[in-house]
């Protein structure tokens, strides 16, 4: 794939989700085929197959020849998933994070929570921990009513490496947000029963053209099964000195999502004390202080994509998203020349929902660092359907994203 650096709902599953009822891009070396720990945190990754370095001169792509080779590519560990957020690393490679995956029968479970794939040029390799579980493990946890937490990925970044990873190899740090979210419960509708609990961080360190490796993980916000919760983590993005997480709302009585800014210093955003919040007209400190920069009404979905293109120019920060949330039927593109507005709404393209159909898209989200030979803006939709025993035997046809292209702003 074509890349450039920049400056640097959970959507619906209920096809996985009827799994747990029914069930009580180049080719490479396939990975041997294991059964993933039950809860164990990983102690090494690796990724197969081991691409090569990206290209010094990347050729022009096209949204055509990009899902061609989407459609090629036959990796064992990731047969469909959705969302697919990414993040460029400093050698040039792409870092890919999706949610729910199904693999080949050769596994078990044959679906996990959570995958990663590392792409340089047109090559892609699975990223496999320890046990060929999720790279984020489940938590085995006691909840009232029942069921398990998983973590399911909403945006990733990559930032330079601080003083406690400056040990001469480490090259990139990778901080994943992962929506920590209640799966299933007790009773007939326990697989389809979902609550988004809070957000995690999962920290990764990398090594020039090493496989991202999980160091640690820690809560951004604690757990509250609230349904109007500001969702911490749905966009995250970076500039040369802050690193901004954008947050999405559940408003009663419309479709669309609020759409809330924070931010911290990149030289540690671990430090909780140092993170602040858009009030409207200043960054505050309480998080309760947050105000929506885009309303619920024609607002975004879950989760979306923000990225800072050029922070000192008039469309410096660009939003991807469902317009009217998860159930809109259109992939809607907004600039704004500051991280928390004024927004405004540029070309958006057809993404049906497709609940009348059982197809259904969601969940898109741009990649600038892939460019295509048109100049358009790269845009990537995840696909999904409610009958899950198509999902498991067509999965390349049903369960991957889809590539189309949008005006940039």
């Amino acid at each position: 794939m074509t890349v450039r650096r920049p400056l640097r709902s959970r959507p619906l599953v209920l096809a996985v989700g009827l799994a747990l009822v029914a069930t009580g891009c180049s080719l490479g070396d396939a990975p041997t085929p294991g059964v993933a720990d039950d809860g164990a945190g990983p102690t090494s990754y690796r990724i197969a197959p081991d691409c090569p370095p990206p290209p010094a001169e990347p050729p022009a792509v096209s949204v055509d020849l990009l899902n061609t080779y989407l459609a090629e590519t036959d990796l064992p560990a990731w047969q469909a998933a959705d969302i697919g957020a990414r993040t460029q690393l400093s050698d040039g490679r792409l870092v890919w994070v999706f949610g729910d995956t199904v693999r080949t029968d050769a596994y078990s479970p044959q679906v996990v929570s959570n995958s990663m794939l590392v792409s340089s040029g047109v090559c892609a390799g699975q990223v496999l921990p320890d046990g060929d579980g999720p790279i984020v493990p489940d938590t085995t946890t006691d909840l009232d009513g029942g069921g398990e937490v998983v973590h399911w990925p909403m945006s990733v970044v990559a930032l330079e490496p601080g003083h406690e990873f400056a040990d001469g190899e480490t090259t990139d740090v990778l901080v994943v947000l992962t929506a920590r979210t209640r799966r299933g419960g007790t009773g007939n509708d326990a697989a389809l029963d979902y609550a988004f609990l809070g957000t995690t961080a999962s920290v990764f360190t990398v090594s020039a053209g090493g496989a991202p490796t999980l160091v640690e993980s820690m809560e951004v916000t604690p757990d509250d099964a609230s349904l109007d919760q500001v969702n911490w983590g749905a966009a995250a993005t970076v500039t040369d000195d802050w690193f901004y997480v954008y947050g999405t709302r559940q408003v009663e009585g419309s479709f669309g999502r609020e759409l809330h800014v924070a931010r911290v210093p990149v030289d540690d955003p671990r430090d909780r004390s140092r993170w602040e919040f858009w009030d409207g007209g200043d960054w505050q400190a309480d998080i309760g202080s947050s105000v929506a920069v885009l309303p619920a009404d024609g607002g975004v979905s879950q989760t979306l994509s923000v990225d800072a293109l050029d922070p000192s120019g008039s469309a410096g920060f660009v939003a991807v998203s469902k317009q009217d949330g998860d159930l809109g039927d259109f992939a809607t593109v907004w600039s704004a020349p500051a991280p928390y507005g004024p927004w405004t709404q540029g070309d958006r393209v057809p993404a049906p929902a497709g609940f009348d159909t059982g197809n259904l898209l969601y969940a898109p989200l741009a990649h600038p660092e892939i460019e295509l030979a048109d100049g358009r803006l790269l845009v990537s939709v995840s696909r999904n359907t409610t009958d899950f025993g198509r999902l498991l035997a067509e999965p390349t046809e049903v369960g991957r994203p889809v590539f189309t292209e949008i005006d940039r702003p």
